[in-house]
């Protein structure tokens, strides 16, 4: 029987570790968590499933849809595995459900609104062969060219991760695109289940500050199926906002000044702007010019984003941990 060799290091020390498996035992295991996703479910797992690779892996989908996403799954692609849960659960939960529910030394995480890219696994794979990385994650392309409200939500959350990036060492990727060693999420006590948004950038700060090295490689590609319509992108950016100030209560992360002097919360609309455009004129000029475009619409969602980031702040001053809704 063929077998494929993985070469890791530990945490602990220098001694490389070797994983010898059989090509029938998957050596990763993708976790697609899913809510409502009829109309994207079908091109994230065509996508999955023609990777082309020899790495051996699974693919699990935990599902708490109300629509016909799990119907679709079962009945259209029985070499998936299904998790379907009987009410709505947050996708950190959701991944943490599928992670337990495999072996397999490597957990890549992708969101059932994005479509991968055929070498995805091999290149991540190969980026965990070339040294010791907690969590190897890639970029995402805008699924939405057409859409000034889809480009909108797409750059105040992926900009940093859009395909003209450069390769770095960072303290966070999305987990719409990103492969964990097992040890990681196993020693980092996986996903906070409670956390509704931000979970992702609530636990790779504990990998961060746990001494673990996160890499971006944006050659490592989805495209992320966004939001569209303005009332949706706004009142998301409403959450995103509350959930990121939850997750800088829960985890001291960069920015939680912010939470000891609300008042400057009124200034971050600007101060997002700013740095977007700074960022944007130094990684790629194309993407730059159509943000000059949309930065009315830009800063509009900011604000959105900010009055969220208030309420949570002002909500935390009163209640405990976890009480945000």
């Amino acid at each position: 029987m063929a077998q494929l060799s993985i070469l890791l290091k530990t945490n602990s020390n220098d001694i490389p570790k070797v994983y010898v498996m059989s090509s029938s035992e998957p050596i990763v295991s993708v976790i697609v968590p899913c809510y409502n996703s009829e109309r994207s479910i079908r091109l994230c797992l065509d996508a999955i499933l023609a990777q082309q690779t020899a790495i051996p892996y699974d693919v699990v989908v935990v599902d708490s849809s109300v629509d016909q996403t799990p119907q679709i799954v079962a009945r259209e692609y029985p070499s998936v595995r299904l998790i379907h849960l009987d009410r709505r659960t947050p996708a950190g939960a959701a991944r943490n459900v599928g992670v337990r529910s495999t072996q397999s030394v490597f957990c890549l995480m992708i969101d059932s609104d994005c479509v991968a890219q055929p070498d995805l696994i091999e290149r991540m794979i190969a980026r965990h062969r070339e040294a010791e990385y907690a969590a190897v994650g890639g970029s995402l392309r805008n699924g939405t060219p057409r859409s000034l409200s889809g480009w909108t939500g797409y750059l105040l959350e992926f900009k940093e991760f859009i395909p003209y990036a450069p390769m770095r060492l960072g303290k966070t990727v999305p987990t719409a695109n990103v492969v964990y060693r097992r040890e990681t999420l196993e020693s980092n006590g996986y996903f906070d289940e409670d956390m509704w948004l931000s979970e992702d950038i609530l636990f790779n700060w504990k990998i961060h500050r746990s001494g673990g090295r996160i890499l971006f490689d944006p050659a490592i590609e989805v495209t992320h199926l966004n939001r569209t319509g303005w009332r949706q992108v706004l009142s998301y950016q409403v959450s995103l906002g509350k959930w990121s100030a939850e997750a800088r209560r829960r985890g001291g992360l960069t920015g939680d000044v912010l939470l000891r002097h609300p008042a400057l919360i009124a200034l971050m609309p600007i101060v997002r702007s700013a740095r977007a455009a700074v960022w944007l004129a130094g990684t790629d000029a194309k993407t730059f010019l159509t943000f000059l475009l949309i930065s009315p619409m830009y800063l509009l969602a900011a604000c959105y984003w900010s009055v969220g980031f208030y309420l949570s702040a002002a909500h935390a001053r009163t209640e405990k941990p976890g009480d945000i809704r």
